[in-house]
């Protein structure tokens, strides 16, 4: 059994993740030496990685074949990036728009 220790050889020291092998702290999170918060994730072979962990995880839910749906709803152009999208929808009087879909172009923007 393998336990998750903090090492301190020069290759741990002197990376922005963590001073843990993430193979032996197997889906665990970290503060790393860059003071952000990572994650062991496996990848397709099953050797673990550090990840960082994003605070705002909402944005990459939403797709931008929603996006669109919901600018066709409010008869807005469908053009351009998520952001952009977004941006108009929030310009358009937001007490027209619906709670759900007000918190998702919050976590957008």
């Amino acid at each position: 059994m393998r336990i998750c220790r903090k090492e301190t050889s020069f290759k741990y020291k002197s990376r922005r993740s963590p001073r843990y092998s993430a193979n032996k702290c197997k889906s665990l999170k970290k503060i790393g030496n860059d003071g952000k918060l990572y994650k062991s994730v496996p990848n397709k072979r099953g050797v673990y990685r550090w990840i960082k962990v994003n605070k705002n995880n909402d944005t990459n839910k939403i797709s931008l074949k929603s996006l669109k749906n919901m600018a066709s709803r409010y008869q807005l152009t469908t053009s351009g990036t998520k952001k952009q999208i977004a941006k108009r929808l929030i310009l358009l009087r937001s007490r027209n728009l619906k709670v759900k879909d007000r918190k998702y172009l919050y976590n957008i923007l």
